[in-house]
């Protein structure tokens, strides 16, 4: 018995002789049924003969998902739609100003799973397991780790909290329609109680990535959307190691723009037992806006698939042509910098890029800090032992590597002089800059 033609594309996208083949159908009859079915049915333009394919209800919403862009201004316009497909996969149907990176590594909107922009998005880090509890608090269906949610988790979270995205996009037709909202500000004495809710598991803001303890807020202090990650409370010796954690990151922000690097805007503040690191987000601008960022994990995964390295995973994004010389030269830069200060945590998620039409651009670092002297997920405090090698490099030179050099021993030097650091780290230090000793 023939297929019908909704029975047939349920295989999967198909041109209209394959449809007539299978169905029997006359090449009108087909053209006639697929209009008929109306937005149960998309034309894919790829090649000489377009193929259709067949859509599906997905997320709790229907087979038109729309996803809008903020500007810096907090201006929404509709950028796309996501169009779930039969039996799997997505479409990204473009609409009027939507960037071309968001066709994927083929440019033709096809994805297998989420796109790449949208799977950035999912709940992860700390802050992400606080979200995928309270999730499974409210469902059954959901794991609660972030890690083991499948695509259909991941899509209906973003439906349900798609105003309040990392970066610029909003997601679902909910939030295309929701009103936005006066940010409530913070200041910095709020910053005790904030951080408390947070270790109970309230999750005040956004969601933001990255293992260590944080919230979002909106800084009255800097009148900007900021993260904030804090110590634990006392003077415990594993409350000191992260307030010293803390202060590398502060010191290497600090470094970072003595050389004209873009870098997050960063603030200590003590209060009631803790050490508060303040980091503004770039991601936002003021009260409304919002800025494009999509972290080299999500990208490289999408166009590139090495896995690990910031300056391999830029140097194959150069060849196709998808960001500048310049970025790749600070790239490498600042992951050289990064090894010199014991920076073992550089992985592609913590480094990030905003869309701008058809290529990235290198956005302020953040997170750099010397991690290799954290405490371990056990509680054990490791003793103060760091001796720098000689980095890697794939473009950068034996002339290019001394001045990396003196940046780092610069921070090293700013690290050393902060009264805020323990005295064990001090004892550390007075024995010797790390950079002198290679």
């Amino acid at each position: 018995m023939p297929l019908s033609i909704r029975e047939y594309l349920g295989r999967g996208p198909s041109t209209s002789k394959e449809i007539q083949a299978a169905t029997g159908l006359s090449q009108s009859a087909v053209a006639r049924q697929l209009r008929d079915m109306g937005d149960n049915i998309i034309r894919l333009q790829s090649g000489r003969s377009p193929r259709y394919a067949a859509t599906r209800n997905a997320f709790g919403g229907d087979n038109k998902l729309p996803l809008s862009i903020v500007d810096a201004h907090g201006n929404t316009v509709l950028a796309a739609y996501l169009r779930p497909l039969v039996p799997r996969g997505f479409y990204v149907e473009p609409a009027t100003g939507m960037p071309p990176l968001l066709l994927g590594v083929n440019k033709d909107g096809l994805y297998d799973d989420l796109p790449y922009f949208l799977f950035d998005l999912s709940p992860q880090g700390f802050l992400g397991r606080q979200i995928a509890q309270e999730m499974a608090a409210q469902s059954d269906d959901f794991p609660t780790d972030p890690r083991r949610w499948s695509t259909n988790h991941i899509g209906s979270y973003l439906i349900s909290n798609g105003d309040d995205l990392p970066g610029n996009f909003k997601f679902g037709e909910q939030a295309l329609l929701r009103v936005r909202r006066k940010p409530v500000v913070a200041s910095d004495n709020d910053y005790p109680e904030l951080a408390e809710s947070v270790m109970s598991g309230v999750i005040p803001g956004s969601s933001a990535g990255g293992e260590q303890p944080k919230f979002t807020a909106f800084s009255g202090h800097s009148s900007s959307h900021v993260i904030v990650k804090f110590s634990p409370k006392g003077d415990n010796e594993v409350a000191r190691r992260w307030r010293d954690v803390l202060i590398t990151e502060y010191h290497a922000a600090e470094a970072i723009h003595s050389r004209q690097f873009p870098a997050a805007e960063t603030r200590l503040i003590e209060v009631d037992g803790r050490l508060f690191l303040e980091s503004q987000r770039f991601d936002r601008s003021g009260e409304y806006g919002r800025m494009s960022m999509t972290s080299l994990l999500s990208i490289d995964a999408e166009f590139i698939g090495i896995g690990s390295g910031w300056p391999q995973v830029f140097d194959a994004l150069l060849k196709i042509e998808l960001v500048s010389w310049q970025h790749v030269f600070d790239s490498e830069w600042l992951w050289c910098f990064g090894r010199l200060i014991n920076n073992t945590d550089m992985h592609l998620g913590n480094l990030s890029l905003a869309i701008e039409g058809n290529v990235f651009r290198l956005l302020p670092l953040y997170d750099m800090c010397s991690m290799g002297f954290a405490p371990k997920s056990g509680g054990e405090v490791p003793p103060y032992n760091f001796v720098p090698t000689e980095p890697k490099r794939v473009n950068i030179d034996e002339d290019t590597i001394k001045p990396i050099k003196r940046m780092a021993h610069d921070f090293w030097e700013r690290v050393k002089n902060d009264e805020r650091i323990s005295v064990e780290f001090k004892d550390y230090l007075e024995r010797g800059n790390p950079i002198d000793l290679m």
